[in-house]
């Protein structure tokens, strides 16, 4: 871990948490595996207090543990999560298409039509994170135009959770699936169709299921 050099103390809290979270989202830190602060405040060349305070927001988001003499436990995402997580999301994420819809132009759209296309190629090309990056930002068309940005960092949040789970455990099959329900959340916007729009993410593209076929089994802690 390279030493982190900020030294403005907000910005250190986040860098600090920015780096820790890519460090679970990438799989570098290991889900059940346990942080020792102190050998983290040597390596990344920081004091405890802005670590602390990074390690409670990422406790906050469900990302990590904090248990006391012990250490910070990296969360294990367990299959209830994944019930909760999913309907969560689109849950809010429903929320904010039926409040924004007047305001996903034309344009948003063919921005979301592009962005769908590009996780097709992705999985023809083999590329499984830039898939998953570009379906946050499939997603982040219709996010942005909220005004509610204690909604949507809460929804961003949520997803961190998912990410690196998503990472390793998607067949090819589920990707693909996702990219068609897309192209029909995207035909009821065009439709003008505000309320189909909005509950076709709440009960069909995030009603998580759990087929062996789309999901790798062994990644799930039941």
């Amino acid at each position: 871990m390279p030493p982190i050099a900020t030294q403005n103390s907000w910005s250190l809290r986040k860098e600090i948490f920015t780096y820790l979270s890519n460090q679970i989202e990438c799989g570098a830190l290991t889900p059940g595996s346990l942080i020792n602060v102190r050998k983290l405040t040597e390596e990344l060349n920081v004091s405890r207090t802005p670590l602390r305070e990074a390690l409670a927001q990422l406790e906050i988001q469900g990302l990590v543990s904090i248990l006391p003499q012990r250490g910070v436990r990296i969360n294990v995402l367990t299959y209830e999560d994944l019930l909760n997580l999913f309907e969560i999301i689109g849950t809010l994420e429903s929320q904010v298409v039926f409040t924004v819809f007047d305001q996903i132009t034309d344009k948003k759209i063919d921005q979301m039509k592009r962005f769908n296309r590009a996780m097709e190629q992705a999985i023809d090309k083999g590329k499984n994170r830039n898939f998953h990056e570009t379906n946050i930002r499939f997603h982040k068309v219709f996010l942005d135009l909220s005004g509610n940005h204690e909604l949507t960092n809460y929804v961003s949040g949520l997803k961190l959770r998912l990410f690196g789970f998503a990472l390793k455990s998607y067949r090819d099959r589920f990707k693909r699936a996702i990219i068609a329900e897309h192209d029909v959340f995207i035909a009821l916007l065009k439709e003008g169709d505000r309320k189909s729009a909005a509950d076709y993410l709440k009960d069909v593209h995030w009603k998580f299921n759990y087929p062996d076929n789309f999901i790798r089994p062994d990644t799930v802690n039941k």
